[in-house]
């Protein structure tokens, strides 16, 4: 298993946007390799969106970043980002994995 977890960081009022976008295709057939995506927010945390990912493997997530729809949704997102906080762990996922 390979799975991330973090924070996107929208800039200043573009949270609900970066919502939208990372919403788009959740009703769609799951991403080949994709056990679990899920978006999450802190209401404490105006601008802050949390991710977390759980792959087959890395392959399978680094093969997603090379799907059309995928690289059109980053493209998208990329002016509305604020890399600066952006946290990022990756973790070793021992138990509860969806199947």
């Amino acid at each position: 298993m390979f799975m991330l977890h973090g924070r996107l960081a929208a800039r200043p009022g573009k949270r609900d946007e970066l919502l939208a976008l990372l919403a788009e295709g959740e009703h769609d057939a799951r991403m080949p390799g994709c056990r679990l995506y899920l978006v999450a927010i802190d209401e404490t945390d105006a601008d802050g969106v949390w991710v977390t990912e759980v792959w087959e493997s890395e392959d399978a997530h680094r093969a997603s970043l090379q799907l059309q729809r995928v690289r059109d949704q980053i493209a998208r997102a990329t002016p509305i980002l604020d890399i600066a906080g952006f946290k990022r762990q990756q973790l070793d996922a021992r138990a509860g994995i969806p199947n």
